[in-house]
């Protein structure tokens, strides 16, 4: 039983190691907003776990404040 648990942990860790990296790299790239046209980079935090459809991210424009799928532009 204490095996399983293990196992587990170290999924879950590894998960959340994965989705830290993930936001780290995407957080160095421009996005374009689609309502206001304007560029930003997000921060991790904001592309950590956040919806995506290729290129096409749900995250919160610096600009405008709207929160709808944004190009990842670099």
């Amino acid at each position: 039983m204490s095996g399983k648990i293990y196992i587990l942990i170290g999924v879950v860790i590894f998960i959340l190691v994965f989705a830290l990296i993930k936001g780290l790299i995407l957080s160095k790239h421009k996005f374009r907003c689609c309502m206001c046209n304007k560029e930003f980079y997000p921060k991790w935090y904001q592309v950590m776990y956040e919806l995506h459809y290729f290129e096409y991210f749900r995250i919160r424009c610096h600009h405008c404040g709207k929160k709808e799928y944004h190009r990842c532009i670099d």
